[in-house]
């Protein structure tokens, strides 16, 4: 039997088993590779990354985050079957053995550095100084006897078994920053001072830092207070000042309107004491009760506690002595008594005990290092959700949950390959959320966005919605143009010309006045007046002609000045014989 014409479009995985060929498919995905053309406009994350990694192999790092956008996954044995019909920046979707050899060998540490530096050098040339910074940490489990960062820590699965961890800092808006991977050993306080110190370095300005209870501990607190920046942070467990400020304010401000946050269900109190038994220092506490929260935790204790005396009964009418597991054991009393040579077990609820557990619901502490009103701690740690929403992301929608990788720098590239996929992913969220839309319900929309082959060229009939034409405004783009670019981009690769796409201006962001700096981090100094070149209109704003500088050609001047002096003439004075 021999293929017909459309075979190929048909079936193109099996023409190329039979002609050797790469068949390009009919239709082709374009508006991803579009929208990332128009962040990098913005942004500049691919031009950053053309210039530490080369333009082939950051071609393929930008389709690996666009991947992993698409398909909330990092493993790379789809890739190439996943990606087959997405305009990629690469010429070809590349094998898992291609990435696996780019993660391990080519994308080597000092160009992994060398990126996280000029990344942070262009936050801080668009605006990025002297901010609110969230810092958060994580880890993954790791079996892997290759990765020698991989040790014994806090794992997040509870596992006794090796980790590796690893921090990222985003603004409080959730632009990312930078990120570090480290040993799992490290603990998140220690951690927290190499990402600052690294962006002291790159002279970003850091107003404070917004931190969970994993960082609360007074070596924590003594450094921040060295570099002088401000802190808020979540109070872990009870520690001394916490306990003090509970017992003298914990019942008072509960359903008290006095301390209640307008338009919230929280009441909240201020006070500085000193938070750490062995540690000198008066910090500013503010205790929170939160109405919402402690009411659903109280329901669920009660549910469960439920469950535990039915389970008890059910014993009890076995004649067996019922066994309660913790924390119910203490919450939950069990006695017994002597009926004719029988025991009878009996099971009662401990108010003393359980009236504790209800008052610690609803409860919590957060630890600053200025006065501030209840109201501005609670919307300042808000913040920190967004820093949240990108451990969420990078981790469960991105696909890097899991350490699947055997060598240390194969798992530090795939960590940086997720940060960019993070970058991209915020920059997508901005542009959609006054569009009402989340991001994955935009990288849909953009997905519908499709050229077809037709007589060995793509082609494209604009039809596209208003939201997504709304979409790339938010961008800064207009999606007309760029999609026309796009589909010219993959025609000039079918007819063996090398396409040229359009890279960000350089210099700061349109409308930005920021200083600029060079890859060192140093102010690069701007010369005083008009730029060499530059030539003026010969009308002003308003349309009146432009008046030269100096006097009128023509003009004479008189013999004598405004005060009645004789006007000397200009030049040496005439010596008089």
């Amino acid at each position: 039997m021999h293929p017909t014409s459309q075979y190929a479009d048909i079936f193109p995985f099996e023409w190329a088993k039979i002609s050797k060929e790469r068949i390009k498919p009919v239709v082709k995905n374009i508006g991803m590779f579009t929208a990332i053309h128009a962040i990098n406009r913005k942004i500049g994350i691919k031009d950053i990354l053309d210039n530490v990694y080369g333009t082939d192999k950051a071609s393929a790092i930008v389709d690996y985050a666009m991947y992993s956008i698409i398909h909330h996954t990092d493993d790379a044995a789809g890739f190439a079957h996943r990606m087959r019909n997405e305009l990629l920046f690469s010429y070809v979707p590349y094998s898992d053995t291609w990435y696996s050899r780019l993660f391990e060998e080519e994308m080597t540490r000092e160009l992994e550095l060398l990126f996280r530096k000029r990344w942070a050098l262009q936050c801080k040339e668009d605006g990025v100084e002297c901010v609110w910074l969230c810092i958060d940490g994580s880890n993954d489990d790791c079996q892997s006897k290759g990765v020698d960062i991989a040790e014994k820590g806090h794992a997040k699965s509870g596992k006794n078994i090796n980790i590796i961890s690893f921090t990222y800092a985003v603004t409080e808006d959730g632009k990312p920053v930078t990120y570090d991977v480290y040993r799992g050993g490290l603990v998140d306080a220690k951690a927290m001072q190499k990402i600052i110190d690294f962006l002291s370095e790159c002279g970003i300005g850091i107003k404070g830092v917004i931190l969970d209870r994993g960082y609360c501990d007074a070596s924590a607190i003594k450094y921040l207070i060295k570099k002088e920046l401000a802190y808020v942070i979540m109070v872990k467990g009870h520690p001394e000042g916490y306990e003090k400020l509970v017992k003298e304010y914990g019942t008072r401000i509960k359903m008290n309107a006095e301390y209640l946050i307008p338009h919230t269900y929280l009441f909240g109190y201020q006070k500085q004491i000193q938070l750490f038994r062995n540690y000198k220092h008066q910090d500013y506490l503010t205790l929170f009760f939160d109405y919402k929260n402690g009411s659903e935790r109280i329901t669920t204790l009660l549910t469960k506690l439920y469950q535990a005396m039915d389970s008890a009964e059910v014993s009890i009418i076995k004649g067996v002595k019922p066994t309660i597991d913790a924390p119910y054991n203490d919450m939950l009393a069990v006695t017994e008594e002597k009926h004719d040579a029988q025991t009878v077990y009996h099971i009662k609820i401990n108010a003393s005990v359980l009236q504790e557990a209800i008052d610690e619901k609803g409860l919590y502490s957060i630890v600053t290092s200025d006065p501030m009103p209840p109201e501005e701690v609670h919307r300042l740690y808000s913040c920190r959700g967004v820093s949240e929403t990108q451990y969420m992301q990078t981790k469960t929608q991105l696909g890097y949950g899991v350490t699947r990788v055997q060598y240390t720098q194969g798992v530090r590239a795939r960590f940086s390959v997720g940060f960019i996929a993070s970058v991209i992913r915020h920059e997508i969220e901005q542009a959609a959320k006054p569009l009402d839309r989340n991001v994955n319900q935009m990288v849909q929309e953009l997905e519908k966005i499709e050229a077809q082959k037709s007589n060995d060229v793509y082609t494209y009939t604009h039809t596209e919605t208003i939201r997504q034409k709304n979409f790339f405004k938010e961008l800064g783009a207009d999606l007309k143009t760029l999609v026309d670019e796009s589909v010219q981009f993959e025609n000039d690769r079918l007819a063996g010309r090398t396409p040229t796409p359009r890279r960000r201006k350089p210099g700061p962001q349109k409308g930005s006045h920021h200083k600029k700096y060079d890859e060192q981090g140093n102010i690069i100094p701007r010369r005083s007046g008009v730029k060499s070149g530059t030539k003026r209109s010969d009308t002003n704003k308003d349309g009146t002609p432009r008046k030269k500088p100096g006097v009128k050609q023509g003009t004479k001047r008189g013999t004598y000045n405004k005060d009645g002096s004789l006007r000397k003439k200009p030049g040496p004075k005439v010596k008089s014989i």
